[in-house]
């Protein structure tokens, strides 16, 4: 008896084939976002201000069990995690925008995990895998469309397209989109936005709904949904559970900070799982193979990032700052710049070539590659993991890259009891 917990909605998208864009076709990115991204642009160097808007995001969350990508640098962000009283029950995820708050059109991505109690005398496996009690196994777009107008007045003023489409280990995802018809006869005296949300409900877990939504200005409908399409939906996945159970590997250790290594005050790091530790005075390194691992701590003045509790744009132009030097001191060629978020905490994660930062004369010095995480800590403390090894060795295996990921900080600025700035 799977029903829409909020009233969203779309015109014209296939969310199972997808438009193939060339290069020809690549949707530009609004200028909304770009104007909310010139900090960025100013610090990043020429060849690379492209991450200022187009760096995927990555959020991880162990605690919750899931993860998922959006492909856009974001301006702000809070974790949530709340009760409501609603066939929700309890609310847990992220919300992004995608443009600051000077901005007239409003660009953003929302990603929560939700209670999916049965209403009714119905069992669990009934209402995952029913639209309005008729069942959604071949259920048609134009079926679906139609079931939801008998139960919804939300196509009285909207345009609604959606259906349902297959998702690996899903026991069933659905989508939609809702655009007001003001735009479309060009009614409206104020701003516009179209609404696209999907939803999965997971064979492993199926007590959950997993929910998507994004608002855009429907003339970014491209941009937006190429997106959303080709990156964010695909990218959605359960992390592994032991046993059947709903203990994610790990979670324990993670909660309990085992192995943790004190970096600086107020940052740790994850122990690095089969790397052998290296005395050596004033760092924090291992080796493993060929690569090396130095994990150090430095500090920033705070107004370099902000003049109080960093934002998340503050936390980015550490990253870009970092990015500069990289290319500016080691010569690097940067080959990925993401932002990773690990159950609320805010690094960088950047891949590339360089020349070897242990030669004191880098004009002599030998490309190396690396694989780095930055994090900016409490205070003006700033944590960076670095893996070392030599050119044409792969650093970017999941395994080295969680390791990258170990950082944990014990500083947040919470909203109120149910939201965390991230």
């Amino acid at each position: 008896m799977m029903k829409l917990p909020i009233i969203l909605a779309l015109t014209g998208l296939s969310i199972i084939t997808p438009v193939a864009y060339t290069a020809e076709t690549i949707p530009a990115t609004p200028k909304a976002i770009s104007a909310s991204q010139q900090d960025a642009m100013s610090v990043l160097p020429e060849q690379y201000k492209q991450y200022a808007t187009k760096m995927k995001t990555v959020v991880t969350d162990r605690k919750n069990g899931y993860t998922f990508t959006i492909p856009w640098r974001v301006s702000d962000g809070v974790m949530i995690d709340m009760d409501v009283r609603s066939e929700s029950e309890h609310i847990q995820g992220y919300s992004f925008n995608l443009t600051g708050p000077n901005q007239e059109d409003a660009y953003t991505v929302s990603f929560t995990k939700r209670n999916n109690t049965p209403q009714g005398k119905v069992s669990q496996k009934v209402w995952n895998t029913t639209w309005y009690d008729v069942p959604i196994k071949g259920m048609s777009d134009e079926e679906y469309l139609r079931i939801w107008r008998q139960h919804s007045n939300v196509f009285e003023n909207n345009e609604v397209v959606g259906g349902f489409f297959s998702k690996k280990g899903a026991q069933a995802a659905r989508w939609s989109k809702i655009t007001p018809k003001s735009y479309s006869d060009m009614s409206s005296t104020s701003p516009v936005h179209s609404i696209f949300e999907a939803e999965f409900i997971m064979e492993k877990d199926p007590t959950h709904r997993y929910n998507l939504v994004s608002t855009y200005p429907p003339i970014q409908s491209g941009f937006m949904e190429q997106g959303l399409l080709e990156t964010t939906i695909p990218s959605f996945s359960l992390l592994n559970t032991a046993g059947g159970s709903s203990t994610i590997k790990g979670v324990k250790q993670f909660l309990t900070g085992t192995s943790d290594i004190v970096v600086a005050d107020g940052i740790k790091f994850t122990y690095p799982k089969g790397f052998t530790r290296v005395k050596e005075p004033r760092k924090i390194t291992f080796t493993k193979d060929n690569m090396r691992l130095e994990i150090e701590s430095f500090s920033v003045p705070i107004q370099a990032v902000s003049s109080a509790m960093p934002t998340m744009m503050g936390k980015q132009m550490l990253g870009d700052q970092y990015v500069k030097s990289l290319v500016d001191v080691n010569q690097a060629t940067i080959e990925h710049y993401e932002t990773h978020i690990n159950d609320g905490d805010v690094s960088f994660y950047v891949v590339g070539t360089m020349k070897n930062p242990e030669t004191s004369d880098t004009s002599a010095a030998e490309p190396v590659a690396f694989a780095a995480s930055i994090i900016l800590g409490s205070g003006s403390n700033v944590g960076v993991a670095r893996l070392v090894a030599p050119v044409g060795t792969t650093l970017t295996t999941p395994q080295l890259v969680e390791i990258l990921d170990g950082f944990k900080l014990n500083n947040t600025l919470n909203i109120n009891n149910s939201s965390i700035v991230l």
